[in-house]
């Protein structure tokens, strides 16, 4: 995986965690670290207008409904 990728699943991990712990929200920091280093290379507070996150929030949204709607309905007896 490569690191913007990385970041992207991040993102979702921390949009999943908000809204599954309502003990936990933004903001949100973030600290990236080079390999075998021990000093940051950046250091980024995620905010509520953060539109990177926000979009990445609406669009997983989406995609879990629309992933939903295509999985098969409970059908009672």
């Amino acid at each position: 995986m490569g690191f913007e990728d990385a970041i992207r699943l991040l993102m979702v991990s921390f949009d999943s965690t908000i809204k599954a712990n309502l003990s936990v929200g933004l903001p949100l920091d973030l600290q990236v670290y080079e390999t075998d280093s021990l000093t940051s290379r950046d250091q980024i507070r995620i905010e509520a207008d953060d539109e990177y996150f926000q979009s990445i929030s609406d669009g997983w949204g989406e995609a879990l409904r629309n992933a939903l709607l295509q999985l098969p309905s409970y059908e009672l007896d």
